[in-house]
């Protein structure tokens, strides 16, 4: 299992940028990233498995992590996701909205939201800081 994209979003409702890798923070999220300090939804993980049945592209739900992972949403809270040298621990799942739709352009948004539920990706917290990147090993501790 591997990382396979990246992103950071600086404001709400802007697009999601990609990186090559992200600066995560203990305790929060990913350096200059608009969640970076919250203490819920600091950090979204996304499963590229996820994404490509839900026809999306990676970075179109606004997760920060994509993941070759396909039983991420099956994971329980507090388990720990290890990215590199990087521990994350799973909060629980991210909770779709109607917003995420109008961000893409959806006509039926709310038919969207319902379609993301239990696949809208993992919530969690940077357990110790260091530093991520495209490619990096991931394997659930």
């Amino acid at each position: 299992m591997t990382v396979k994209h990246l992103f950071t979003q600086e404001a709400h409702g802007v697009s999601p940028e990609p990186a090559e890798q992200l600066e995560l923070v203990m305790g929060g999220g990913a350096k200059g990233d608009q969640h970076e300090h919250r203490k819920t939804r600091a950090l979204v993980l996304m499963s590229l498995f996820d994404i490509e049945q839900l026809g999306l592209n990676p970075g179109d739900l606004r997760e920060q992590i994509t993941l070759d992972l396909p039983e991420l949403m099956s994971l329980e809270d507090g388990t720990t996701v290890k990215i590199g040298e990087v521990d994350i621990r799973i909060d629980g799942n991210c909770d779709p909205c109607v917003h995420i739709g109008e961000l893409l352009g959806v006509q039926d948004r709310e038919a969207f939201r319902e379609s993301l539920v239990g696949h809208r990706g993992k919530l969690g917290t940077v357990l110790n800081s260091g530093t991520i990147a495209i490619g990096d090993k991931a394997e659930v501790a």
